[in-house]
């Protein structure tokens, strides 16, 4: 059976189940790593163990306010958080680093896993909104408004999923940069270094899948191989160890994708079933030859409603 994360989540209950367990696979610290090793600088030139090591505790999967300006901490129950004035949201998955340098530096990080690349809205432009919130939050936790210098860089990566062809797999970084109108003031990077938006764009079967970090998450996403391929190509080729935990958190999204599938076969069997019925009390059967059926469907729903060709 097929597995993708583009599934449509909406309303039905399976469809948010497998929303919520696509973050949980995403918050395993393997994938994490091989993520942050190539879109975070600080620790590109870290092995995946190091950088495993360099991440704090436990992701928080959709149990951070977007909105609240203190720690706004809410359940994982109920993944969003409402105010009066500002509505409902909440991260995908945070968590924060720090390096393993004599200078430890600490980032703080925030992982969205987005269906939709046209919501409305550019997603960048959400993402630099994401990373005022995380910089913001800081006052009085990491810095102080006497001390603006304490302030920790904020990266938010937006996983964008069935990318259309013309995009294909693509990775793009938005972030400060110093620019002199007339020169002279110095250049302190690390004064103004203060966030990265960066979006990851996926397309399976893409020609241009040449990206390590883009063909593990083409294939923990895979839409065309079944997850006992996916499991082995994750410990194969990308030495993740399945026992950690990550072989039960697949094989459950697996498992649900499956459930929408079948579900969205059914409700569209039944769509079709009706057409079918309505066209034949119409006398109308000449049309259905526009009805799109594969052969199976055509077959049964002509046995159903006597239909000869």
């Amino acid at each position: 059976m097929k597995t993708g994360i583009a599934t449509n989540i909406e309303s039905d209950d399976n469809k948010r189940k497998y929303d919520a367990q696509c973050k949980k696979v995403l918050s395993d610290k393997h994938i994490l790593a091989y993520i942050l090793k190539h879109v975070v600088e600080e620790v590109n030139g870290y092995t995946i163990k190091e950088i495993i090591q360099c991440i704090e505790g436990n992701p928080e999967i959709g149990s951070v306010s977007v909105l609240e300006g203190g720690p706004g901490r809410i359940t994982e129950e109920n993944t969003e958080d409402i105010t009066s004035e500002e509505g409902t949201l909440s991260y995908d998955i945070r968590f924060s680093i720090i390096t393993k340098e004599q200078e430890k530096i600490k980032l703080l990080i925030d992982l969205e896993a987005q269906k939709n690349m046209n919501p409305g809205y550019h997603i960048v432009t959400r993402g630099i909104v994401y990373c005022g919130r995380m910089i913001s939050s800081q006052i009085n936790r990491e810095f102080t408004l006497d001390n603006y210098d304490g302030c920790k860089k904020v990266y938010s990566i937006w996983l964008c999923f069935q990318a259309p062809e013309y995009i294909g797999n693509a990775v793009s970084f938005y972030h400060v940069r110093k620019e002199d109108l007339i020169c002279g003031i110095p250049d302190e990077k690390k004064a103004y270094d203060k966030l990265c938006v960066v979006q990851i764009c996926l397309r399976e079967n893409s020609d241009d899948a040449r990206n390590e970090m883009i063909r593990l998450l083409n294939t923990i996403f895979s839409q065309s191989m079944t997850k006992e391929e996916i499991l082995e190509q994750l410990e194969k080729e990308y030495r993740i160890p399945l026992e950690t935990g990550v072989r039960k958190e697949i094989d459950f999204m697996c498992n649900l994708s499956e459930m929408v599938e079948e579900k969205g076969r059914t409700e569209g069997e039944k769509n079709l079933g009706t057409l079918v019925r309505l066209l034949v009390r119409d006398g109308k059967t000449d049309l259905l030859e526009k009805v799109t059926l594969n052969k199976d469907m055509r077959e049964k729903l002509y046995r159903e409603y006597h239909i000869t060709e």
